[in-house]
């Protein structure tokens, strides 16, 4: 394997490769410089975000979509689908995934350039940085293309029609798509650093994040409509000129996409300071929360209003967790208006599916996503300021911790739902209906705070646990629909099942909650006393 890997070595830095390069205004040399560099980054632990450059990770990730697309195509080849829609569904589905982490991934790389602001005066320009920042997108679609379909390729055989060079086939065409997405990727923030500010990339490239999640969820609905319009019956019915329409507008994509990669190796390394530094605002003085001066008086005085102001700040600033939030955020707006929209006058209690069946465990999800990412942050390295807060300041920190949660997730949702409910379902109903929503998301909030493992922000984003939220929040959405229809069939046939269910749940937030933040403050006392431990033997083994 070493032999095969050192040909392969050999070949690209190679005199033809290095020529095509310099074809493309980039410098092998420093190109190669800039790839071992931070393939030594990340061998050494000091660049664990980013999934390309994890070779542990990609194979972990590419094992688990093997199984749960190897067990998707076994399941449409068993249905005896037909030949095209069996691969339009597992290419369609394949394309889905890979652009979502191909888009990640990109403006991790590009929009969030650490490593470039080190290197902003260095003779490197911006093509031969970019290209070595974007070589992990190749390392991504090598591993998750075949991945995702090495089932698929041979399953196809079991299908109608297919012949003997199937499974190549198929596998071509998925690497082939990975490798176009990774273009259309690099070319849409290429396009975004040509037409905004740099103090407005950051937000654009969270927010480019979301994309095929929201896409997907308007695709069905916008389809329907594109169809009943009747828009495609003024298509040209000859198929010459159809030919010459679709070639027409391949060539414009491809001429966008041309520029769209052009602009990356404009200037970027010049944009790289003005993007790291963010807005104007980001220095002004910060104003004083009237929350924040509620959880002081409640939860513990000036050390819980820390963790609460600390916890919202960095919420809104934090590169990595707006990364990881802004599309579940997105999504979770959309489809609470949605859901709204269609079913809120539906009493759950009348024995039909109403959309307040599904209001707790959305919270739940959104919740269970937040704890997860919580103590991971780009500003690690700032930990040392909780070395040197009193040890009698940790309970009620974690105590405003626990409060900005609450707060923002079950107290002002559940009070602006609450008359709209009363108004729409009477106030016996509407009223009991919010407090058993409330019960059960202070339920999940009090099981998933013991997800937050030291204190908050103060963890180095780890590739390992970011590529696994998808399948964990797959598998979390399956649990939730299964607990959706048990709630459906037992609890919200009468009232008196709910309002003993939402004693129930009260009561066990509440003692639930009290353990759980004894551990999560155990927890934040463990991780600084080994991180103090660490320092010490430092300074020890310099001093000697």
């Amino acid at each position: 394997m070493n032999a095969i890997r050192e040909v392969i070595a050999r070949i690209l830095r190679g005199p033809g490769v290095s020529r095509f390069l310099e074809r493309l205004g980039i410098d092998p040399r420093r190109y190669w410089l800039l790839v071992d560099l931070f393939d030594q980054l990340s061998d050494r632990g000091e660049a664990l975000d980013e999934l390309g450059r994890s070779g542990v990770t990609l194979r972990y990730l590419a094992m688990v979509y093997f199984v749960l697309f190897g067990l998707m195509s076994l399941a449409f080849a068993a249905m005896r689908t037909s030949l095209p829609a069996y691969s339009a569904r597992l290419l369609g589905s394949t394309a889905f995934l890979m652009l979502n982490v191909l888009l990640m991934e990109t403006g991790n790389s590009l929009v969030n350039p650490v490593e470039g602001l080190i290197l902003a005066h260095q003779p490197i320009n911006g093509a031969t940085y970019t290209a070595a920042k974007l070589t992990q997108l190749a390392r991504i679609v090598l591993y998750l293309a075949p991945g995702l379909n090495g089932v698929a390729a041979f399953a196809g055989l079991m299908l109608a029609g297919a012949r003997w060079w199937y499974p190549i086939f198929h596998l071509a065409v998925a690497l082939a798509v990975g490798f176009i997405l990774a273009l259309l990727c690099c070319a849409l923030y290429g396009w975004l650093m040509r037409l905004l500010p740099p103090k407005r990339l950051r937000a654009a490239g969270q927010l480019a994040g979301t994309l095929p999640l929201v896409g997907f969820m308007f695709w069905i609905p916008l389809s329907a409509r594109l169809a009943r319009s009747g828009i495609l019956n003024h298509l040209p019915e000859q198929a010459a000129v159809r030919w010459a329409l679709g070639l027409a507008c391949g060539a414009a994509a491809a001429i966008i996409v041309a520029l769209g990669l052009r602009s990356l190796s404009a200037d970027f390394l010049i944009r790289v300071s003005v993007m790291v530094r963010g807005g104007p605002a980001a220095g002004a003085k910060a104003r004083k929360s009237r929350i924040g001066a509620v959880v002081a008086r409640t939860f513990g005085g000036q050390a819980a209003r820390a963790g609460f102001a600390f916890v919202s700040r960095m919420m809104l600033r934090d590169w990595h967790f707006r990364k990881q939030v802004a599309p579940m955020a997105v999504i979770s707006l959309i489809w609470v208006v949605q859901l709204a929209a269609k079913g809120w006058r539906v009493d759950p209690f009348s024995g039909r599916f109403s959309t307040f069946h599904l209001l707790p465990h959305l919270f739940g999800l959104i919740l269970f996503h937040t704890c997860m990412l919580l103590p991971y942050g780009d500003d690690f390295k700032g930990v040392w300021v909780f070395l040197l807060a009193p040890s009698r300041a940790f309970g009620p920190f974690v105590r405003g911790v626990y409060a900005l949660l609450w707060i923002y997730a079950v107290v002002i949702p559940h009070a602006i739902v609450l008359p709209v409910v009363v108004w729409s379902w009477g106030a016996w109903h509407g009223a009991l209906a919010s407090l058993y929503s409330a019960a059960v998301v202070s339920l999940y909030l009090a099981l998933e705070l013991r997800l937050v493992d030291g204190a908050p922000f103060s963890r180095q984003p780890e590739a390992s646990r970011d590529s696994t939220l998808l399948p964990v929040m797959i598998v979390a959405g399956i649990v939730v629909a299964v607990v959706v229809g048990l709630q459906y069939v037992l609890l919200f046939r009468s009232p008196v099942n709910v309002l003993v269910a939402t004693v129930v749940a009260g009561a066990a937030a509440w003692f639930l909650t009290k353990h759980s933040l004894v551990a999560f403050e155990r927890s934040i006392r463990y991780n600084l006393g080994l991180l103090s431990v660490e320092w010490g033997n430092l300074y020890k083994e310099v001093d000697a």
